[in-house]
């Protein structure tokens, strides 16, 4: 009799792993209460090899997403997956690679890199005029761990292949480039030279996300004439030959 109760006890084990292993992930995702500002749509695969086919983030549109869910963090509470979305080699798409961690209020991130579009990027930006631009922005993160606040952050970003809408078409930009960190348990994104507006700028973003911009700019001559004009919205050009960005 005990014999058998042991092969049933295995064999119930057994069906409860098969169980969760072949877990789907609609079931479980129609069970979580996801942020509101995040919308799955095509789930299917289970919950720890799983995809989701369309994805809206933030008002902004993911497709094909994938995700390798790691099992031994969830005994600790925490979630740790690789994730990747979207096709790299499509500039008009968002794409996305790299391992995300997170538990209650906090964030990692491993190897990740992404890309957005820039006239999305520029929805998300309160810039102080409407501005019609091309490119696509590229991030690239080493490290980052946000608690409240950030912790730790090791990457930087690129705006490539920069147009904005001119009078007779598009102007090219060339590329600009950022450094990202943490100060002061704020996030720090600094654009250095060279670049063709010849900008020097800091956006600090603390845990409110209400940042700053401060810096300072002087486009290259060889700009269009209306360039040089938009920049005197700006204010006056200080003994150099720059102007001043704060906001």
């Amino acid at each position: 009799m005990k014999h058998n109760l042991k092969w049933g006890a295995l064999a119930l084990c057994v069906y409860l792993v098969f169980l969760v292993i072949k877990l789907p992930a609609v079931h479980v995702l129609g069970h979580l209460t996801l942020a509101p500002d995040i919308e799955l749509q095509g789930v299917k695969g289970t919950i720890w090899q799983g995809q989701a086919m369309n994805a809206t983030v933030q008002g902004l549109p993911v497709s094909n997403i994938k995700w390798s869910l790691d099992f031994w963090p969830l005994l600790l509470g925490n979630i740790s997956a690789d994730i990747t979305a979207g096709n790299i080699r499509q500039a008009d798409e968002i794409a996305f690679t790299g391992q995300v961690s997170f538990s209650s209020a906090r964030i990692q991130l491993d190897d990740v890199q992404a890309y957005i579009p820039t006239n999305l990027m520029m929805t998300l930006l309160p810039l102080p005029f409407p501005v019609q631009a091309e490119g696509r922005f590229k991030v690239q993160v080493t490290e980052l761990d946000y608690q409240q606040s950030c912790q730790t952050l090791q990457g930087s970003g690129q705006w490539l292949n920069a147009k904005v809408a001119g009078l007779e078409g598009m102007i090219d930009l060339g590329n600009f480039t950022a450094d990202m960190g943490c100060e002061n348990n704020n996030i720090i994104l600094k654009v250095t030279e060279p670049n063709s507006f010849g900008l020097n700028a800091q956006a600090t973003i603390p845990a409110d996300f209400n940042f700053s911009v401060s810096g300072r700019f002087k486009p290259d001559a060889n700009l269009p004439e209306e360039v040089q004009q938009a920049a005197q919205f700006f204010g006056n050009q200080d003994a150099q030959g720059f102007y001043t960005i704060k906001f």
